[in-house]
């Protein structure tokens, strides 16, 4: 992770209209909801609802999209946190959609 204020962005940020976002985990559980304040092609800042410990790769769930893109935490200060995206944006499956939007997505398996 990069030290506070520490800025290593390649690609021009772009606000969002608050994108309601799922962080899960590289093999898709659920980890917490949060929703992203801006972002770019290679990133984006979320702000997270808890602050609990996070494992340094993740999957961030676009709600709006219903994408899911791996990433790897970059920062984190307070209930905000910066991520680099590992690659692009790929369509979640129907299976991964219900999982992760369906009534009791935030209940552990």
């Amino acid at each position: 992770m990069l030290p506070t204020g520490q800025e290593s962005r390649n690609a021009h940020r772009r606000r969002t209209r608050l994108r309601p976002v799922k962080l899960v985990t590289a093999s898709g559980r659920f980890i917490q909801d949060g929703t992203a304040l801006d972002g770019s092609a290679n990133g984006a800042r979320i702000l997270r609802y808890e602050a609990i410990p996070l494992p340094a790769r993740i999957a961030v769930f676009d709600e709006s999209d219903r994408t899911l893109r791996a990433a790897s935490i970059v920062w984190t200060q307070a209930m905000e946190m910066g991520v680099r995206f590992a690659g692009p944006a790929r369509a979640a499956s129907p299976a991964e959609i219900a999982r992760l939007t369906g009534r009791y997505y935030a209940l552990p398996d």
